[in-house]
């Protein structure tokens, strides 16, 4: 809102609902390899849970105009593809910082077991949730 002149519109977008998300497995497995967060932390679904992005909205005096889930599900090839691209986020490179990239590569190539397609690849169904605001 500070940034933004009066009458623009600003998104906001997070985690779908934990329920909703398949990604929450990588998180998990990513999460076991770094130290214990600080007592009271939130973690990566707390804006999905209801009532949370709204209020934050509000927080920052903005004016909710709409509120979306939208299906977003990540879908790779095979194996090397998801691994390529779970690597690079932000929570495996912290993982990696806290442990090793072998180990980083081994459990997420176990956790995404479950999500492998007849054809080889991968799919983990997920929903984003998003909210066009309003500056007033």
């Amino acid at each position: 809102r500070r940034v933004a002149r009066k009458g623009a519109q600003v998104a906001v977008m997070v985690w779908g609902r934990v329920q909703d998300c398949q990604a929450r497995v990588i998180l998990k497995a990513l999460g076991s390899l770094l130290p214990a967060p600080p007592p009271g932390t939130p973690g990566p679904f707390a804006l999905s849970e209801d009532g949370a992005l709204e209020a934050l909205v509000k927080q920052a005096g903005l004016v909710l105009v709409e509120m979306h889930d939208v299906d977003c599900p990540f879908v790779y090839s095979d194996l090397p593809t998801a691994l390529q691209a779970t690597l690079s986020a932000g929570p495996a490179i912290k993982a990696i910082r806290a442990s090793s990239e072998e180990r980083a590569r081994a459990i997420l190539t176990d956790v995404l077991v479950p999500f492998r397609t007849a054809s080889g690849g991968y799919r983990l169904e997920n929903k984003y949730r998003y909210v066009i605001t309003s500056v007033t």
